[in-house]
């Protein structure tokens, strides 16, 4: 029997011809540490000139999911972009898809365990 994919999305950087993602399709909806190893596995496979010309974008991309986390995940269809100042499409960008994303960790006493906790 297969899994049914019940919760689906991704994170995304492009811009300027780039295009590289991170995407998840599971049973169970992936928490805020799941979320976080989505963009921190994004950030470690793209060029790191890429991923400076989008830092700062990064970092809203993941306060958005430790802030998701904080108030119990967010629900399908969720599309944030993060465009970068002063340009017409470098960005990154979180969309769920189907389902529910971000929720709190199963194992964290206190919801706001990684809030101090920064990848970017």
């Amino acid at each position: 029997m297969s899994k049914i994919d019940n919760h689906r999305g991704r994170i995304q950087a492009q811009g300027e011809g780039f295009d590289d993602s991170e995407s998840w399709s599971q049973e169970e909806p992936p928490t805020t540490k799941e979320g976080l190893s989505f963009l921190q596995k994004l950030i470690n496979k793209i060029p790191k000139p890429e991923f400076l010309k989008r830092k700062k974008e990064f970092q809203k991309a993941e306060k958005f999911i430790k802030q998701a986390g904080q108030n119990g995940g967010v629900d399908a269809k969720v599309s944030k972009t993060y465009r970068k100042k002063g340009t017409r499409d470098i960005r990154v960008d979180i969309e769920v898809q189907k389902g529910t994303a971000f929720v709190p960790n199963k194992d964290d006493k206190d919801k706001n365990d990684d809030s101090n906790q920064t990848l970017v």
